[in-house]
């Protein structure tokens, strides 16, 4: 159990698992790994809490349309967020699920029934415009062209129904007052001026859904035709994971919050909606709400729907974990959104973390092994970098403190590049001959900058610091053991910290093949030819467009599995969109789609040892590709396409080309 002198309590927002975790879910949580990290450096006693949000509309109309039991439905998608989190390297304590009957429900029904206490909870025939993909009711001004700015794919609609209300206009004036004293912190500042003009015209919310309208959620207490809506639901998690309506000592000990973590388009639930809530139920609030912007692709929010979404799943393994978790940190304005470009993140991991950070290190413990067997005496007392490298590290925790990650990465990178130019300059590898005295207190100062690089990058490199921690003979270093007091010591064996990222265009295979499964076949509403396929590809969903009819019935394309390519650009045929496109052989208008047998859904399709490609790839592009099949194997440049089980094969076509 934590104590409440060091309590350090921190949570993101819980993601919606209605589909599979985008990079915008591995900003959010890796940067409230970094937060909880730190804190736990400081000798804070962290509780960190992340999750998912399981009720809802998008999840219960999801599943039934993959023909699915809720619960399994969730249960999968849930898995996922889960393992992008493990090989994130996230140290949360704890993760609550919405649907959880015996954690989360009841606080969820307790917090209900103290709003109605307060005489904050009214009923009334309602009519309003909805955003599906908010789950979320909207005003006029909310829409751009009649579009959800977040949603412009969606169509808004027109919903009349009786629901539940929340009187949050009793209580716009007390959170404005406690947002502006800092009584509830909100920042960046641009996002507290947001909320404070929100504030000034807010009404009263929908607090319940009929449950003919929505019959997966919490059900309203003592009301059995309505079902909490996302509010008292979904926000309230951040006080039922940690014992409200259950454990009181446990909840009495780590709330309130000391830090949210949200995206900037929940600003309004979070700043306005959440605190009023709580002052209605007579429960501290919140310390404070740090509101970080998008992480875009190509200059614009990424959606599917625009083709220019980056898979973090695929990032990870192309780059590593911490390497990973160094660009989407420090690519992040405090204030504004990032970019993810490839090209970027491979030009800061090569410059950056091997040129500069990783350089640095592996030459300082290499030069002591190789000169001193690896022994360190005493240091050079060189006041001017040691002062200049004690104010960066004052700046470091400012920016930890103020979640300013990117100037953290920026001073941490500064201080190597004072320790490498420091090296440098002195030339121990000449001076040895004469002075190795000197020589050691050269290796005794670097050493020690290499000590303090391994505590500062342990927020944001756990694995990049603890490698370094053994290299130099140290384990479980805290803020606490910062300085340059190391002398008398013997360090370990040099590594390679980090590797470079080689990428040369020849070694790919132009495309991105993955198995898929058809789970769904329907008729194309405005063309003859063409079925609209829903396919499964392990840890995503799409929706595919095939010229199929004719060659197949719905029947024997239903569960086959598949060949994909999913970084084809989409595009819409007949006012459908398709996600990327299936595989199939051609020989004088004979068809038969690519196949597999013992492969699952999301495995890799290679041409022989290439890597495939995660580039954007135009339908223009794709067909000067050729691939095609011989004696019944399907080849590219004489390489055949197989997964990590079996080769690929081709129905009814034994030669021919691929289509």
């Amino acid at each position: 159990m934590v104590k409440l002198t060091k309590k350090f309590y921190i949570t993101t927002a819980i993601a919606y698992p209605n589909s599979v975790p985008h990079l915008g879910h591995a900003l959010e949580i890796v940067q409230a790994d970094v937060i909880a990290r730190f804190y736990r450096s400081l000798g804070k006693d962290v509780f960190f809490q992340t999750g998912t949000d399981e009720h809802g509309n998008k999840n219960w109309q999801t599943a039934q349309k993959e023909g699915k039991d809720i619960k399994d439905f969730l249960d999968a998608n849930v898995k996922i967020f889960k393992d992008l989190y493990k090989k994130l390297n996230i140290s949360n304590d704890y993760f609550i699920r919405t649907s959880d009957k015996k954690i989360h429900y009841p606080g969820a029904i307790k917090l209900w029934k103290e709003l109605v206490k307060a005489g904050d909870i009214y009923k009334k025939n309602y009519k309003g415009l909805y955003c599906t993909g908010c789950e979320s009711f909207k005003t006029g001004k909310d829409l751009e062209n009649g579009k959800c700015a977040d949603h412009p794919t969606r169509e808004i609609e027109v919903i009349e129904e009786e629901n539940y209300f929340f009187k949050l206009s009793k209580y716009k004036e007390e959170v404005a007052k406690r947002i502006k004293s800092d009584e509830y912190k909100v920042f960046p500042e641009i996002r507290k001026n947001e909320i404070l003009s929100f504030l000034k015209d807010a009404k009263d919310i929908s607090f319940s859904r009929p449950k003919k309208s929505l019959p997966w959620g919490i059900p309203v207490p003592g009301d059995n035709t309505q079902v909490m809506y996302v509010w008292c639901d979904a926000l309230s998690n951040y006080i039922t994971g940690i014992g409200y309506g259950k454990d009181k000592k446990k909840f009495k000990q780590i709330w309130p919050a000391d830090i949210h973590i949200i995206g900037k388009d929940i600003i309004r639930f979070h700043a306005a909606f959440w605190p009023a809530m709580l002052l209605s139920a007579k429960i501290a609030l919140p310390k404070q709400l740090f509101v970080h912007g998008f992480i875009l692709s190509k200059g614009a929010k990424m959606s599917k729907s625009t083709g220019n979404v980056v898979e973090p799943f695929e990032q990870i393994e192309k780059y590593g974990v911490d390497p990973f978790r160094f660009y989407i940190v420090g690519a992040m304005p405090i204030d504004g959104d990032g970019e993810y470009s490839e090209n970027l993140v491979i030009e800061r991991i090569n410059n950056e973390l091997v040129g500069n950070l990783g350089n640095f290190c592996y030459r300082i413990i290499s030069f002591v092994n190789k000169n001193f067997n690896g022994k360190i005496k005493t240091i050079d007392n060189d006041k001017k970098i040691i002062d200049e490298i004690n104010k960066k590290v004052k700046k470091i925790k400012e920016g930890y403190e103020n979640f300013n990650f990117n100037e953290v990465v920026n001073e941490i990178l500064l201080i190597s590049d004072i320790g490498n130019r420091y090296f440098q300059k002195n030339e121990p590898w000449a001076l040895i001959k004469n002075d190795k005295d000197k020589v050691q207190e050269i290796c005794g100062l670097c050493i020690n900058i290499a000590r303090n690089l391994g505590i500062l990058t342990q927020p944001i490199l756990p694995q990049f610091s603890e490698n370094l921690q053994k290299q130099l003979n140290l384990k479980n270093l805290r803020w606490k053991d910062l300085g340059f007091d190391l002398k008398n010591h013997k360090i370990g064996k040099q590594e390679i910290l980090v590797k470079k990222i080689e990428e040369s265009e020849e070694e790919f295979f132009p495309l991105n093949l993955k198995v898929a499964e058809i789970v769904e076949v329907k008729d194309h509403p405005d063309a003859d030819r063409l079925y609209v396929l829903q396919i499964n590809l392990g840890k995503e969903k799409r929706q595919l467009v095939a010229g199929l009819k004719g060659h197949y019935s719905k029947d024997q394309l239903k569960n086959k599995k598949i060949i994909v390519i999913t970084n084809l650009k989409h595009a819409k045929l007949r006012g459908i969109e398709s996600q990327g496109m299936l595989l199939a052989g051609e020989d004088n208008g004979t068809v038969g789609v690519l196949t597999v047998k013992d492969s699952k859904p999301g495995d890799e399709v290679k041409a022989g040892n290439l890597k495939n490609s995660s580039k954007g790839l135009s339908f223009d592009n794709f067909q000067k590709i050729k691939i095609e099949v011989k004696e019944g194997k399907v080849l590219f440049n004489d390489l055949e396409l197989k997964t990590d089980k079996e080769a690929v094969s081709v129905e009814k076509v034994k030669n021919g080309k691929i289509r």
